[in-house]
Formats: C-alpha cells, sequence, structure tokens
C-alpha cells in the first residue's frame, strides 16, 4: 500500500492557524523562508573551463554582454564587478582569473606531491576527486547581506551600476569559508568565488576531499563509504552549520538540494536555464562537430598542396641537374641553358615560399584542430552532465513539489474546516461537501500524486493516473502550465484542486459502478 502524505491538524491547531490574518501569515512564511541553503556534489569529470570561465566570469565584454541580454540567463553586468574571492587565511580579494580552477586543482597538488587518480593514461573507472558546494540562503536575506538598504532592481536591463557591496556579505562568506576550512582543511580548498550579480546571491566553493592519513584523494574517506553513510554525514553538516554560521546570520538551518531540490535560482529560472544549457551545448556540439570536418579538409588539402609543391620542386632540381651537366658541352647554347636555370631557380624559390607558408597554415590548422577537439570533448562531457542534471532533477524537483503540495493541502484542508470547528451539524455537512471537504480528505492519497504529475506538467501521464484510480478526467487541460506571475502556493492548489476533479468518478463511472 502507499504512503499516506497527509496529515490533517488537530482541531486546537486549525483553529489557531485560521484565526492568523493574511498579514500575519505572509509575516510567518517570511520568517520561515529565511533559510541558509547548502549544496554538496561529487565530481569525476573535472571542471570544465567554460566551468571555471563562468565561476571566474572569465568573459570577455562581449561575451558578458551575450549573456546579460540572453533573456534565459540572469547575470547583471553592472553588479560583476562586486563579485569576490576568498583566499588562504580567509582574505576576500577580487577574483583572479589568472588560472583556471582545474589548473589551480594541478598546482595545489604537485606542491604536496599528491597524485591526481584521473590523470593516469588509459584510466578505466574515474574517481571523485572534487567535491563541489553552493552556499547560499533565501533571496531577501542574501541580497540584504549583500547591499543592505540599497535600492536593488532585479528586472532585466536594470541598471544596479551605484551599488556598493555590503561588508556583511563579506564576514558571512569568511564564516562559511571558515567553516569548510575548518572540517575539511584549508590546505585542500582549491576556490572560493561568491557572486552578487545574479538574481540570488550564493558563493562556489571546490574542494579536494583527501584523505589525510594516507595523503591521497579518497571521496569514500571524506563523505562516507555508501550513500546512507554520506546522508548521515551531510545531514551532520547542515546542523553544524546552522549553528556555526546561519544562526548567526538570521537564517535558519538550510536543507540540502539533494534532499529538497531547492536552488539558488527560483525553480523556473532554473528550469530555463537548465533546458538552455543542455539546448546551446548540444548546439555548441554540432558546430564543434562541423568546425572539424572543416578543419579536417583544410588539413588535407594544405598537406596535398604541400606534396605536390614538393614534388614540383623535386621536379625542377632535376632539371637543373640535367642542365648543369650540358653546360659546356659542344653544340649547346651556354646562354640559352643559363638563362633556363635562372628561371628555374627563381620558380624554386617561389615554391620555397609558398612550403613555408603552407607549412605554417598547416602548423596552425593541426593546432586549431586539436583545440577544437579537446573543446568538443570537454562540451560532450558537460553535456553529458547537462542531461543527467535534467534526469535527476524530475526526482529531486518532485520531491520539492511533494512536500509543498503537503503543505498546501493541509492548508486548504484547514481552511475548509473552518465551517466545522465550533460543532457539528447537517448544514456544516452540507457546507464540507459543497467545497470538497469529502472529495478531498477521501482520496488524499490519489490527489496528491495526480497533482504532482500536473506541477510537473505530466498532463497525459496525470490524466492516465486518474484514469486509472476511477476518476473521470477534465474536459480540457490544454495549455496547462504555471503562469510566470503565479507563485508556488497559488500553483499547487490550482494543480490540487484540478487533481480533484481528475480522480474523481464522473456520473457515468459512478452509475457502473452501482450497476456491478
Amino acid at each position: 500500500m502507499g504512503e499516506t502524505i497527509i496529515v490533517i491538524p488537530f482541531r486546537e491547531q486549525a483553529q489557531k492557524i485560521l484565526q492568523l490574518s493574511h498579514h500575519q501569515l505572509k509575516k510567518q512564511r517570511k520568517i520561515m523562508n529565511r533559510k541558509q541553503v547548502m549544496d554538496i556534489r561529487p565530481n569525476s569529470d573535472g571542471i570544465s573551463q567554460a566551468e571555471s570561465n563562468e565561476q571566474q566570469r572569465n568573459w570577455s565584454e562581449d561575451f558578458l554582454r551575450k549573456k546579460s541580454n540572453d533573456p534565459m540567463a540572469n547575470y547583471d553586468p553592472t553588479r560583476t564587478h562586486l563579485n569576490f574571492e576568498v583566499v588562504r587565511g580567509g582574505i576576500v580579494q577580487p577574483i583572479d582569473k589568472s588560472k583556471s580552477i582545474m589548473q589551480k586543482m594541478a598546482d595545489n597538488l604537485a606542491g604536496r606531491g599528491i597524485k591526481d587518480p584521473n590523470a593516469r593514461e588509459n584510466v578505466r573507472r574515474r574517481q571523485n576527486t572534487l567535491a563541489q558546494f553552493i552556499f547560499g540562503g533565501s533571496r531577501e536575506r542574501m541580497n540584504e547581506l549583500a547591499f543592505g538598504n540599497q535600492t536593488l532592481s532585479l528586472d532585466k536591463g536594470a541598471d544596479n551600476s551605484h551599488l556598493t557591496r555590503n561588508n556583511d556579505i563579506e564576514e558571512w562568506a569568511k564564516d562559511v569559508y571558515a567553516f569548510v576550512a575548518h572540517r575539511f582543511g584549508e590546505e585542500n580548498l582549491v576556490s572560493f568565488y561568491v557572486h552578487l550579480d545574479e538574481t540570488n546571491v550564493h558563493a562556489h566553493c571546490t574542494l579536494i576531499p583527501l584523505d589525510r592519513e594516507k595523503n591521497r584523494i579518497s571521496w569514500r574517506s571524506v563523505f562516507g563509504q555508501n550513500k546512507y553513510e554520506m546522508g548521515q554525514l551531510f545531514s551532520q553538516l547542515h546542523d553544524e552549520f546552522s549553528k556555526e554560521v546561519s544562526m548567526k546570520w538570521g537564517l535558519e538551518r538550510g536543507d540540502s538540494i539533494r534532499e529538497t531540490g531547492a536552488r539558488h535560482r527560483s525553480t523556473y529560472e532554473y528550469k530555463r536555464e537548465l533546458v538552455n544549457d543542455v539546448n546551446q551545448l548540444e548546439s555548441r556540439k554540432i558546430d564543434l562537430a562541423a568546425d572539424i570536418r572543416q578543419e579536417e579538409r583544410k588539413l588535407k588539402s594544405l598537406t596535398t598542396m604541400i606534396a605536390n609543391l614538393r614534388e614540383r620542386r623535386a621536379s625542377i632540381q632535376r632539371e637543373i641537374d640535367e642542365i648543369a651537366r650540358s653546360l659546356g658541352e659542344e653544340g649547346t647554347d651556354n646562354i640559352l641553358l643559363t638563362a633556363r636555370i635562372k628561371s628555374l631557380r627563381q620558380e624554386m624559390e617561389d615554391i620555397d615560399s609558398k612550403i613555408a607558408e603552407r607549412s605554417k597554415m598547416l602548423e596552425e590548422t593541426s593546432a586549431s584542430l586539436k583545440n577544437i577537439r579537446e573543446e568538443l570533448f570537454d562540451m560532450k562531457r558537460e553535456h553529458q552532465r547537462a542531461l543527467e542534471r535534467e534526469g535527476d532533477d524530475i526526482d529531486r524537483e518532485a520531491a520539492r513539489i511533494r512536500m509543498g503540495i503537503t503543505s498546501t493541502y493541509n492548508m486548504m484542508l484547514a481552511k475548509t474546516m473552518q465551517e466545522i470547528i465550533p460543532t457539528l451539524n447537517d448544514r456544516q455537512r452540507d457546507i464540507l461537501r459543497e467545497k470538497g471537504y469529502y472529495d478531498l480528505a477521501e482520496n488524499v492519497q490519489n490527489i496528491a500524486n495526480c497533482a504532482m504529475l500536473l506541477a510537473l506538467n505530466y498532463v497525459k501521464l496525470a490524466t492516465s493516473y486518474a484514469e486509472s484510480c476511477g476518476g473521470g478526467g477534465v474536459s480540457n487541460l490544454s495549455g496547462w502550465e504555471q503562469k510566470k506571475d503565479e507563485d508556488d502556493e497559488r500553483w499547487w492548489v490550482r494543480c490540487i484542486a484540478t487533481a480533484a476533479a481528475m480522480v474523481k468518478p464522473s456520473s457515468r463511472k459512478k452509475a457502473q459502478a452501482v450497476g456491478r
């Protein structure tokens, strides 16, 4: 049997909730949303140049302008100068872009005589050699830490160049840095960047999971031998992080993205960006493959051209040698032969010049082809990772939506119960029936599951599920999706109400059931 996820509040609890004014509920919700976020992800592929550039904002002005003009991105170029990094000793400084994150990691390991297990030739099974953290919190609180009482506009294309960086965000970042350094060793911290130029202020931290006793990289030694141990350690880290950092900055214990699916971006933004990332990577892969084919054709053409020039040069040399042997012989026109040799040597000089020019082009084309192939290799790995994130996100999003629907469902039940708290009589039972209380309460699990499918925009699956539960479905769900101006709570209410109607047996099915 399936697990029932809805818990109906006690009457006293429901009455207390219902007595709260709309303003009080909004204020309470605002306080409850002051959450700290900490996400931890294993990495076995290394950090691509593209991802490193993104974290360091190692972009040209033209590229940054394109990113900021992208309607599916959330970068604000007028705030990029406010980004910073925290380095050894907890020192805050502008982001150093002289080395990529992987170069920093390589230097870190080389300086300590530690080998990267994934750097071996013909490695068959890649190990998790990096832990990637994202730290953040509720948008309002993080922006407050970053900008204080200054006016911030999150509208696309807004000019926020007047903003200055608040000292609180630097102190918060140093506290987060100190927390990670203390738990895992400051010498294992590769990078720590704080972004103030996106919709949500957040920090990226890259860490080498090092077994200090054996002085070697080992994810399992640091984060657990299996998913159970890893989950326990992550939960403990969240508890400790809350006590040592979050509470100090007015934030409640946050939940891991791994547990809740929360993001330092809104769900709408995250979905759009994820799909955009996958599409862009796919498009870039196609472009790179086309570039490789073009460079290969150019390489082949140059190779053939150089071979032909060398063959012609050898032919000229043979003719010169033949003429040289004929000079001085009786009956030969030495003046004519000398002129011919001069002409051939001039042609040979031209050929030598062309060979040198084509050889340089060949070298440049070979280097370009090598770079494109390397970029394509990185792109393929990044594309695969993006596809995996897109697939894994369904499960995480489903978990987040299920919890949200549970909470919203309880709120709906509590509001429905408002009419029956004092006493229960016939009139009140009629009110409950009219408001759909019986429909909601009697079919909790099926409605919640159907609502979850609707919230994921799986309309066909939701319809099939409702029909499998004996429901009559609804007449029209074309264009079903969350509206841009519709917050999650209103969206979930609509999903639940629609799901309740979908799983409710139609009059025809009821009649058939009675006939049986």
